[in-house]
């Protein structure tokens, strides 16, 4: 049979067996879990815009958002940055917009001095305090001026009260000017600026009163007759809530839902090929021990034996420590030392099979030990290397998370089982360890092996008559 008919003859067949395999209930429950994270791990740059150890998105230790539903709004916030900038130059000066946050002032010597005023806005909306506030106001000169101006920055709490950031400060020279000390309430030196305690925060301080309107004032002031350019760059106030997202962050403030669907890929990655090359050994030493015998057979086996009484885990450990972390070296030494098992297990069903009539037959008309092999022993055996395949992956995931939870995983990488031992390392005691920064990448890692052991058990099921017939 010609090539061109022989492959739409196997899509017809791989859609068959798929069909029939998908009326199984365990089948069809860990086909959808696997699609599902085989999803997460394809789309992971469209469902999540963070890298996963990228730049922090919130304060440390950010429970979800959705703890609210449960616990109630009272006390808890999110990410809130002031915006809609406005300007008011008064004639002084002609302005041009540069960026989002960014303006060129340009005065041409005003008769009378006054201020120009920038403002931006924000409306509360959360009912317990931020973590943090990080305030931004540079000031450049780019080019000599002949008079001094004063740059003041503020927080108004409208109608209440006002907090000065940007103490009044006299600027007479090129180059860009910043507030001292910068605006950021972990700093202890600009928390004493509003009169706090080191105990305290200015981000509890400026926004103890919720649902209430604030603007972001930054005033320059210039003399009559002033000449020259004034560029206000990052110009804003960002403030970083105590919750964040689907499942919050971990201690150093990225977002553990990045973290969970990027370590999706390399789950999957190290399960399946770390499985293909077990299993390719596997059935490799198990036909040829089994089908040759005698001496072959016992050397492949004894070999077989010797391995079998190693420990897995630590053999691995000693080996990662030694040669390296890479996750290709992890793929690697999985993939090596989980053959055993399944080589056992094709030998003992070749032993029988080159027993049977029709292997007789083929080698009184003449056939190799090669043709033999691939067309009539491999076909009879290829149900248990699809089975032992599914259920082997779970195996190899859990490995690959052991390892990464002890540490001699690859650092450069998240993983599910990295994510674990992280946490393990951050929170030093039961007591400090923050639930939602463990129970996703170990669920996942329960669901993603529960989906290949159920694949497992439904094509046993289909491939054993016996099994069906007990069912």
């Amino acid at each position: 049979m010609s090539q061109p008919t022989r492959v739409p003859f196997l899509l017809i067949r791989f859609k068959n067996f798929l069909l029939l395999l998908l009326k199984n209930k365990l089948a069809a429950v860990g086909m959808v879990v696997l699609l599902l994270f085989v999803f997460l791990a394809v789309a992971a740059p469209i469902l999540t815009p963070y890298a996963p150890t990228g730049a922090s998105v919130s304060e440390p230790y950010d429970p979800p958002s959705w703890i609210t539903t449960f616990n109630g709004p009272l006390g808890y916030s999110q990410n809130a940055q002031f915006s809609a900038l406005t300007l008011n130059a008064t004639g002084l000066a002609t302005i041009s917009k540069q960026a989002a946050h960014s303006v060129r002032l340009t005065f041409a010597s005003p008769l009378t001095g006054g201020t120009v005023q920038l403002t931006e806005k924000l409306s509360y909306p959360y009912q317990g305090s931020p973590k943090r506030l990080l305030g931004f106001a540079i000031v450049d000169v780019p080019n000599s001026i002949g008079k001094p101006f004063t740059v003041t920055a503020f927080v108004d709490r409208i109608g209440v009260s006002r907090f000065v950031f940007w103490s009044p400060t006299e600027i007479n020279s090129t180059g860009q000017h910043l507030p001292s000390p910068p605006i950021d309430s972990s700093q202890s030196t600009f928390n004493a600026k509003l009169g706090l305690g080191a105990q305290f925060s200015a981000a509890t301080y400026v926004f103890a009163a919720q649902i209430a309107d604030y603007q972001y004032v930054l005033q320059i002031h210039v003399p009559a007759g002033f000449v020259g350019t004034i560029d206000v760059q990052d110009f804003q106030l960002s403030l970083l809530g105590n919750t964040w997202g689907i499942f919050g962050t971990d201690d150093a403030g990225h977002d553990i839902f990045s973290q969970v669907v990027y370590g999706s890929r390399l789950s999957l990655e190290v399960g399946l090929f770390a499985t293909f090359i077990g299993i390719g050994v596997g059935l490799l030493i198990g036909l040829t021990a089994g089908y040759l015998g005698k001496l072959v057979d016992e050397v492949l086996m004894r070999t077989t034996d010797m391995l079998l009484v190693i420990p897995f885990l630590p053999l691995l450990i000693v080996l990662v420590a030694t040669i390296g972390s890479g996750l290709i070296y992890i793929i690697l030494l999985i993939g090596f030392f989980s053959w055993m098992g399944f080589a056992r297990i094709i030998r003992s069903q070749v032993l029988s099979l080159r027993e049977r009539p029709f292997i007789e037959a083929a080698k009184a008309s003449g056939a190799g030990t090669g043709y033999i092999t691939a067309r009539h022993i491999f076909p009879n055996i290829v149900s248990l290397t699809y089975v032992n395949l599914a259920l082997s992956v779970p195996a190899a995931i859990v490995t690959e998370a052991a390892l990464s939870f002890l540490g001699l995983g690859d650092p450069t990488v998240i993983t599910w089982g990295s994510m674990l031992g992280a946490a393990n390392t951050a929170g030093g005691s039961i007591s400090n360890l923050a639930w939602w920064w463990i129970i996703p990448p170990g669920l996942s890692i329960a669901l993603l092996s529960l989906s290949f052991i159920l694949l497992g058990y439904a094509m046993d099921e289909l491939f054993n008559p016996r099994l069906r017939r007990r069912r």
